[in-house]
């Protein structure tokens, strides 16, 4: 069971990976158009306006796509001021109450992004600009993310939870663990050797 839960996070790591990938493309698609759409005002005088509408959309998604990836990279934001001064049984406790916070806000987010979608569906909402982007599509992509992200959270969490029960505290470290500066300073030396 343990091989399987454990394949199982590899394998979503590695969509995340993809799905931050993604995120990033479309991102640099934004910028590209923004470009393009300046250079137009600039020697035509008028643009089509894609961008003022389309960036929001993008923005959106490219973040809920990353949000995993960041979880599995441990890139969100934590304060350690306290948790290096913590005794390792008290930093387990700490993590595991990160870590199911961070699950129900993923679920909640997720239950809420879907309360939308469901909505615009029923009423076929289109954007309120000239585009008339049909509002569906955009929020899928957004829902899609955020959905993404409740499952990989949960499914860490119920990773970290085989780990506690059976007295494996390392697993709990290195899955849901705050990296101390030491092991980020460890994880960025090979970076700089390159340079």
């Amino acid at each position: 069971m343990l091989a399987a839960l454990d394949a199982l996070l590899r394998g979503v790591d590695r969509v995340s990976r993809l799905l931050a990938w993604l995120g990033g493309v479309i991102l640099l698609g934004m910028v590209l158009l923004i470009a393009v759409e300046i250079v137009m005002r600039r020697t035509v005088g008028t643009s089509p306006g894609l961008s003022f509408e389309y960036s929001g959309y993008v923005l959106g998604i490219s973040a809920s796509w990353s949000f995993a990836y960041a979880l599995f990279h441990k890139a969100h934001i934590r304060i350690d001021a306290a948790y290096v001064r913590v005794p390792p049984k008290g930093r387990i406790a700490l993590d595991m109450l990160a870590l199911t916070a961070f699950a129900a806000f993923a679920v909640l987010a997720a239950q809420a992004t879907l309360g939308v979608l469901v909505e615009t569906l029923e009423r076929g909402t289109l954007s309120n600009t000239p585009l008339h982007t049909p509002m569906w599509i955009p929020q899928s992509l957004w829902a899609a993310g955020w959905l993404w992200f409740a499952f990989a959270v949960l499914l860490l969490l119920a990773r970290c939870v085989v780990a506690l029960l059976l007295g494996d505290a390392a697993t709990v470290r290195r899955l849901a663990g705050s990296s101390t500066l030491d092991e980020q300073i460890e994880d960025e030396a090979p970076n700089l050797a390159e340079v």
